[in-house]
């Protein structure tokens, strides 16, 4: 992936003239459609969103939100991590990313990490990534 986003190829998007506008849409409807509780309608429209620009960061935030809710942890992981390579300075992409590594046992330690270094930033990302480790703190107690 790397070498294709080096040699900048021409996306779907591009090819088709998809402004960033639209793109930025396109994600606005699928996040609605995700707060609505219709995380199959906004797989399928990001899943489409992904494909026609697999460089637009917060498309691959979104889906790795989907997947986590829809029980799909490897796919979960996997969006947020093509996210965190895209967009490594993004606050967003990092929660995501925090988020999948939280998704298995062998990971977890990394993840917690990465979301003490987001607590202490502001905003939703630190405020979520201050409550995703105080959960995570009580959920290991629970375990110990």
């Amino acid at each position: 992936m790397e070498r294709a986003l080096e040699r900048q190829e021409e996306t779907l998007a591009e090819t088709v003239g998809l402004t960033a506008e639209l793109g930025e849409a396109i994600a606005d409807l699928a996040e609605k459609e995700l707060a609505a509780g219709r995380s199959e309608a906004a797989r399928t429209i990001l899943e489409g969103l992904v494909v026609s620009n697999p460089r637009d960061a917060r498309g691959w935030i979104l889906l790795a939100r989907v997947h986590r809710g829809l029980g799909q942890p490897l796919a979960a992981r996997f969006c947020a991590e093509v996210a965190g390579i895209l967009a490594p300075a993004s606050p967003e992409a990092q929660l995501a990313r925090a988020e999948g590594l939280l998704l298995f046992e062998e990971d977890r330690e990394q993840g917690l990490r990465l979301l003490a270094r987001l607590a202490e930033g502001e905003g939703k990302v630190a405020e979520r990534a201050t409550a995703l480790r105080t959960a995570s703190g009580a959920g290991m107690a629970l375990k110990g």
